[in-house]
């Protein structure tokens, strides 16, 4: 008799602790766990780069592009596991040239340039095309590593009108 009073005890432990425990909610458990990598400095994560004022005349033929300027992406904390990281440029592409990054009118006020977009280029002067991961892998050392690229306008048609030429560009890194 005993055992068949525990057993009906347990039962009803059971079946009052599962009245307890009800689903009143959910939770969604997120996060990454990454390899190593390397911290992008503070003031490379958000930086203006100015390209300067160019005369649209200056632009007489698709293709024309205006003097370079130079930006740098600062990193640290790299450690000996990542030989280098790929890159990848992204934005808005432009209507006429889905390679070069589209004035969107982004910082001052006024209208938009047309016929002229941004263009991205390395460290060597050759094009990276917007949104799409660099081709080549850019070695990096243990420490700290500085990658450094270069901005310009190119036409890309054969007559520009004259407006803020300003663009919003984003970059990731993926270490290996």
């Amino acid at each position: 008799m005993k055992k068949q009073s525990f057993f009906i005890g347990v039962s009803l432990w059971a079946l009052s602790l599962s009245a307890v425990y009800a689903h009143d909610g959910q939770v969604n458990v997120t996060g990454t766990i990454t390899a190593a990598s390397c911290n992008v400095e503070p003031d490379s994560e958000n930086q203006s780069v100015y390209i300067g004022e160019f005369a649209a005349s200056s632009f007489a033929a698709v293709g024309d592009t205006s003097t370079p300027a130079k930006f740098d992406i600062k990193m640290n904390g790299c450690n000996s596991s990542i030989h280098g990281t790929t890159i990848k440029f992204s934005g808005d592409a432009d209507s006429n040239n889905s390679s070069l990054l589209a004035l969107t009118g982004a910082g001052a006020g006024g209208n938009v340039a047309t016929g002229v977009a941004v263009e991205v280029l390395d460290a060597k002067s050759n094009p990276l095309p917007i949104n799409t991961v660099s081709s080549g892998l850019y070695a990096l050392t243990t420490g700290e590593n500085t990658l450094t690229f270069y901005l310009r306008y190119k036409s890309t048609l054969p007559t520009l009108t004259a407006g803020n030429a300003a663009a919003i560009m984003y970059f990731d890194l993926q270490y290996q």
